[in-house]
């Protein structure tokens, strides 16, 4: 089963895994790590370490961050690095982590995904489930219509 990790400033990464269980029920295998003010961002490292060793289960992991080049982002990829070359090739980090990405990647899992395929559906749901709507851009008559 591949190990999930979402990382986050302040408390958003355990709203995330929560949402995720009410939705689809099936949270288990996954870790959240919160930063807080007062932490200290050095032991972030070994907390890292930690949680992959708690969800590696050898099918690979995705470790979830909220913002590229801050301190959760960076330590992920310092701990990564300290790891075996072949655990190494098996974790990926992804930064931007929302609700549909954390979901995707539990589905992927569930049907058996490989490590590779799932980071690559988990993208592809990042990427698409962006979208953007104003009733300046609508147009109101056909709007009616459809309803």
């Amino acid at each position: 089963m591949i190990g999930i990790i979402v990382a986050t400033h302040g408390k958003m990464s355990d709203g995330i895994v929560s949402a995720a269980d009410l939705i689809i029920g099936s949270t288990e295998n996954i870790k959240t790590l919160n930063l807080f003010q007062e932490d200290d961002v050095q032991e972030l490292n070994g907390k890292f370490l930690k949680e992959i060793k708690a969800v590696d289960q050898g099918e690979g992991i995705i470790i979830f961050v909220d913002l590229a080049g801050a301190s959760l982002y960076n330590q992920a990829v310092l701990a990564v690095n300290s790891l075996p070359d072949e655990q190494q090739k098996n974790i990926h980090v992804i930064a931007g982590v929302n609700l549909p990405m954390v979901i995707d990647a539990i589905n992927q899992r569930m049907i058996g995904s490989s490590i590779q395929d799932a980071v690559a559906s988990v993208i592809s749901e990042a990427q698409q489930g962006i979208v953007s709507w104003s009733a300046e851009d609508s147009d109101t008559d056909d709007e009616e219509e459809d309803f």
